[in-house]
């Protein structure tokens, strides 16, 4: 089986993300992002590296940069037995939120040391870890700058912690197979994207800037990023609406105008869409 190299899409605030996965649907991936995950309901098998593991309903586990892995739901694979299907939630980080050399910093050691048996994939077995970790995940996601660094060294520190462990796979796999990030398809569309946001763009502008044919570059993102292209660029544009509702005294309809909307109603549906606020609701509640 091939391994799907998978994109994760963070906010621009962050390289930092909690993702919530309703249902385990990704084929075997891997991603630069280190991964910590709780998995909240349902069991089944966690594939990390060369080893396999069950996995069930409260499991803690963390996965190392680009570390293949795969999780498959007993729901999938056994469905009369099983018909719960399972679901989880995972923090992902980006190595270069770290500095670099980290073995040479001492203040770092611990979780350097963390970060390299994650190559291995790590089981975590402390009584009332996933509680802890849950309510962590909660507070660090309505955290900003350095606010949410301080909660992942949180995180990262109490994994450091913990006292019973076990190895997921004999093999340690190292992050050195990186993308080529300059040139690769995910990272050229959002390069155009960020360029042209208050443009009307169209697939096919997008397609012929990456080199791709709009049907192949579509799946493409999809599979390495769990979005389409115009979610993104709804989220680029909303974005920077916040910032103007936010520090400018425009009104709402020349925000929605540069932001790339040329509809006020389409504009107010995006933003509610995104931020599950009205834009005047954003403004009145940022500005308290």
């Amino acid at each position: 089986m091939g391994i799907l190299e998978r994109k994760i899409i963070h906010d621009r605030t962050t390289l930092c993300s909690r993702i919530t996965y309703p249902k385990f649907v990704l084929p075997r991936h891997k991603h630069a992002e280190y991964e910590i995950m709780l998995f909240t309901h349902g069991s089944g098998k966690q594939f990390v590296g060369e080893g396999v593991r069950d996995y069930k309903e409260g499991d803690v586990a963390m996965i190392g940069s680009n570390v293949p892995h795969l999780h498959l739901c007993n729901a999938k694979l056994n469905p009369e037995s099983y018909p719960e299907a399972s679901s989880g939630i995972a923090l992902q980080f980006h190595p270069s939120i770290f500095p670099m050399p980290m073995e040479k910093q001492p203040d770092y050691l611990p979780i350097y040391e963390l970060l390299q048996k994650s190559q291995y994939g790590i089981r975590f077995l402390d009584k009332n870890l996933y509680d802890e970790l849950l309510q962590q995940f909660q507070e660090l996601e309505q955290t900003t700058h350095t606010v949410r660094l301080i909660h992942l060294f949180q995180i990262l520190d109490r994994l450091c912690q913990c006292k019973k462990t076990s190895m997921l796979s004999d093999i340690a796999y190292n992050s050195s197979n990186l993308l080529d990030e300059a040139n690769e398809p995910v990272n050229r569309v959002y390069t155009y994207l960020f360029n042209h946001f208050k443009e009307k763009i169209t697939l096919e502008e997008i397609a012929c800037y990456v080199k791709l044919t709009p049907s192949a570059l579509c799946r493409y993102f999809k599979q390495r990023t769990d979005k389409s292209i115009f979610q993104c660029l709804a989220e680029i544009r909303i974005e920077h609406a916040c910032k103007l509702l936010a520090y400018s005294e425009m009104n709402v309809s020349q925000i929605a105008y540069e932001s790339g909307y040329n509809s006020i109603t389409h504009f107010i549906s995006q933003f509610e869409k995104v931020t599950l606020r009205t834009p005047s609701a954003y403004r009145e509640q940022i500005r308290l």
